[in-house]
Parts: C-alpha cells; structure tokens; sequence
C-alpha cells in the first residue's frame, strides 16, 4: 500500500470510530436516563394522555431513537467504508479457501 492508501485507512477507521461513538452516545444517554429516572416510581407513571404513561411514552421514542440510529449508522457505514473495503479487495490476490474443496460444484468432491 501507498502513503495515499494509508492515509485513506487511517480516515475510514477514523470514520468508523466517530460512527460506532456517536452511535453509543446517542443511544447510552437516554437509556441511562431512562434506567435512572426509572427508579422513582411516580416519574414513569405520570399519566400523559389518557392511558398513556411517561415511562411508556420514553420507552416508544427510545424505540424509534434505536431505530433512526441504526438505520443512520447502516447508512454511513454503507457510504464510507464499502467502497474502501470493495477497493482493497479488488487488489487482493483471489487464494482458494478450504470451503472450496469441498464444493458440491467441485470434481474432487465426495459424492455420496
């Protein structure tokens, strides 16, 4: 590898790092809200809207934060490290690997 190619690893796995960071932050925080505020009793049985709790109203839109996150770090992972990784592997030799022999496709295979 060149120093360009170097450089552009060391971005993507910077790339990578921010995106699994900035993944747990937005997810551990209102979790370790929702653990904490889960203590008290009378917080998560306050009624908001007929039936509907704050403890059951957090519990949805923690939900749909996990969601929106994973579907937001699927995305950027997509965009950022595939075509990196798609590149070091067209460079990379095509090797057999040990599956290959056993292939159902293979002469040399066992057939039963």
């Amino acid at each position: 590898m060149d120093d360009g190619q170097w450089q552009h690893a060391a971005r993507s796995r910077e790339h990578a790092q921010r995106s699994q960071r900035d993944f747990l932050t937005a997810n551990g925080v209102p979790l370790v809200v929702g653990v904490y505020l889960s203590t008290f009793t009378d917080v998560p049985a306050t009624p908001v809207c007929g039936q509907v709790t704050l403890g059951l109203l957090w519990g949805l839109l923690q939900c749909g934060l996990l969601v929106a996150t994973a579907w937001r770090y699927e995305t950027r992972s997509t965009r950022e490290c595939d075509p990196y990784e798609e590149s070091l592997l067209s460079r990379r030799p095509a090797t057999a690997t040990t599956f290959d022999a056993f292939s159902v496709d293979s002469p040399s295979a066992v057939r039963r």
